[in-house]
């Protein structure tokens, strides 16, 4: 080496690159100008036997000499910085490869992306980590950008680079915690991880956190994917989406597990969904906040994209609460307790090999933030249902008999997580007002959808799990004990509109097994089930229905399903203030020897009026006398035990006047027929002469 060039060396800089431990590569690595107007290319190729810089419009290589024998070359070049050039490097079988400098590309990543992403408010923080398939200077290649405060260096590996950490060691942004690098020659399809050094020496080898795909073995390479080919969401299903998904109107939710997002799969939830007349398809999929699919993430656009254009909504499941426990994945990604809480207490999940969130991070709530926005603004889901609320709500959920850490004034109550929604809420709906957030919990936490400027955590539905377990305790009891259990079907009556709530049944086949009584009793109380679901104020989320098998009962409640909803969706009376007071009134609830419930659903006109009488006793009953609201007639349009529905047809067939006979403290009453094990519907039309 001559002197010249010996001099310019900076000989510690250069043995951190060689020991692969310099995480500002780019001081030491690629062109710098030095004096007398020449520039200094140094490059880092270990198992090189030779290197020359080729630079564009030349007509000769510069060979450049071995500075260090791990494999470090320099050269002078005539020419001034800036300039394009090409490294030619020989390996020891040689063979020559012509390839541009990863090192002589600038930053891509601005200050103002730090200063949001340290803020915790890079939203689309997605669009500036991971993977990227782009181009720097008209040169093709995938810029990688990974989030890794605490380490002391961090390259890409990869099928491009034989996995050898030495090779592509990234820069350190701004000395902030991101670390970038393009990589020219990089394409779709290649495999890569991250070997994280950390300050002990030990090396880690993690995935990508924002990869939009990986291998399909466990703890498999993340894969690049050029994010730029998924297609954006139809504009002529956004147009009417937010009418499809407002509080007043009628939604009803198929809740399907998939795991491939195949166009099978699609045309059997369509054919599925609209023959019963679902307005919405949730998909239970395996969506942790990691951005990885299964499989080819334009398979789950085109999946969306075909339930849309057959008109359905699509939801997903997402479970911001916890990450699994790998040597790959989140878990001390950096050597440190980077995703997780560094309190054990707050950052183990009992009984499981995950750990929680620390929603306290500023990087953590841009990871989920952005997370979410990237499944609705990427995939087209027009909303999500968010699982394990309640775990995140609460410090010591189910941490009671293991210790668990309180927040700063001594409660249980996890003060990051209600931060956290509020900011969830407020930001997915400024990105796209008319997406839907669902909380799934079980959990008596007070204010789940009021606004975040009233102090609520501005989810726009809860799931009500009260709802489904105190009506199922209920029709669980044989029917003549289930007097001493009536206040149980009138219990959810007292919170409905503490929330606005969505009403969940499951299992429609284990509903029915554990159902009391003979076949007819069993079928009669499945039957009322359904009716008395259709009718309750909330809107309806069904995970199942019984699809599978011949027989005349499984007929009976299919029929009795697509009627039900079918029933629901075309009357506004029963949707349209479902989630407000002024849509309900008890007419009688006070009949526990009879088991029956008697009460009136309100629309929004003065004249949408239905009487609801629901029998949940094995007893019929002839001219039983009920309240009605207004003098007027009432005409039975909807009764479980109809034939149609395999049953005795002790129905109401001729329309019924009112009389001015007081019952149930009202003025006028009418007297009807009462099925067994049933749920009538009776609308209400003025009487002649206008309404009272």
């Amino acid at each position: 080496m001559t002197k010249k060039l010996y001099n310019l060396m900076d000989w510690a800089e250069i043995e951190a690159v060689t020991y692969a431990e310099e995480d500002h590569p780019k001081a030491v690595l690629g062109a710098h100008p030095v004096r007398g107007g020449q520039t200094l290319v140094t490059a880092y190729k270990p198992g090189a036997t030779e290197v020359s810089v080729k630079v564009k419009g030349s007509r000769s290589a510069v060979k450049m000499e071995l500075a260090d024998e791990d494999g470090y070359f320099a050269a002078l070049i005539k020419n001034k910085e800036p300039f394009e050039y090409e490294l030619e490097v020989k390996d020891k079988d040689g063979k020559t490869v012509t390839e541009c400098d990863p090192y002589s590309f600038p930053d891509s990543i601005t200050k103002r992306d730090i200063q949001k992403f340290n803020s915790g408010i890079h939203y689309k923080v997605y669009e500036l980590l991971g993977s990227h398939v782009m181009k720097l200077n008209g040169v093709p290649g995938v810029r990688f950008a990974v989030w890794a405060p605490n380490a002391m260096r961090v390259s890409v590996v990869g099928d491009f680079n034989d996995w050898d950490g030495r090779c592509h060691q990234m820069e350190r942004v701004f000395d902030s915690g991101i670390f970038e690098l393009f990589i020219p020659g990089v394409s779709e399809g290649d495999n890569y991880k991250y070997e994280i050094k950390l300050h002990n020496g030990q090396t880690l080898m993690k995935r990508d956190p924002y990869s939009l795909m990986r291998e399909e073995k466990e703890d498999g390479a993340s894969t690049v994917y050029d994010f730029n080919q998924l297609p954006g969401a139809d504009g002529a299903w956004l147009e009417e989406r937010g009418e499809k998904q407002s509080p007043d109107a009628p939604i009803t939710i198929y809740e399907h597990k998939t795991t491939d997002f195949s166009k099978k799969d699609a045309k059997e939830i369509i054919k599925y969904a609209n023959d019963y007349g679902y307005s919405h398809v949730l998909v239970s999929a395996d969506f942790d906040p990691l951005y990885i699919a299964s499989g080819d993430p334009n398979d789950i656009s085109s999946f969306t994209d075909m339930l849309h254009k057959a008109g359905l909504s699509v939801l997903v499941r997402w479970c911001p609460a916890t990450f699994p426990i790998s040597e790959g994945g989140l878990s001390s990604y950096d050597g440190t307790c980077l995703y997780e809480d560094g309190d054990g207490n707050r950052s183990y999940v009992p009984g499981s090999d995950r750990k929680y969130f620390n929603l306290g991070s500023a990087g953590v709530k841009d990871y989920l933030l952005a997370n979410a926005i990237y499944l609705l603004d990427v995939f087209h889901f027009d909303g999500l249902v968010v699982s394990d609320v309640a775990r995140m709500l609460y410090l010591d959920y189910g941490k009671q008999d293991t210790g668990w850490t309180p927040n700063m004034y001594g409660g249980n109550e996890n003060l990051d997580a209600i931060d956290f929604f509020r900011l969830l809420s407020t930001t997915l709906h400024k990105y796209s007002p008319d997406i839907i957030l669902i909380s799934d919990d079980d959990t008596a936490y007070s204010g789940i959808t009021i606004p975040v400027d009233e102090e609520g955590l501005g989810f726009d539905y809860k799931i009500n799990h009260g709802w489904s377990r105190d009506v199922l305790g209920y029709l669980k009891q044989e029917p003549l004990g289930r007097s001493n259990h009536y206040n149980e079907i009138c219990f959810p009556m007292i919170y409905q509109y503490n929330e606005k709530f969505i009403l969940p049944l499951y299992d429609i086949a284990d509903i029915w097994k554990d159902m009391p009584g003979d076949r007819d009793e069993k079928f009669g109380n499945l039957k009322a089930l359904l009716s008395y679901f259709m009718v309750h104020p909330g809107k309806k989320l069904l995970s199942v229905g019984p699809t599978d098998g011949k027989g005349k009962d499984i007929q009976a409640v299919q029929t009795l399903i697509k009627d039900v909803f079918d029933f629901y969706n075309k009357n506004e009376t029963l949707y349209a203030k479902e989630m407000e007071q002024a849509g309900f009134e008890w007419i009688n609830n006070i009949s526990a020897r009879e088991n029956i419930l008697v009460f009136a659903r309100r629309g929004v006109k003065k004249d949408e009026l239905f009487v609801v009488v629901a029998n949940f006793a094995n007893v019929p009953h002839k001219g039983y006398k009920i309240g009605v609201p207004r003098a007027g007639k009432y005409t039975e349009i909807f009764c479980s035990d109809s034939e149609k529905y395999d049953g005795f047809g002790f129905v109401n067939k001729n329309p019924m006047q009112s009389e001015a006979s007081e019952c149930d403290g009202r003025e006028d009453s009418i007297r009807i027929r009462v099925a067994p094990l049933s749920v009538s519907v009776f609308k209400y039309a003025p009487a002649k002469g206008g309404t009272k």
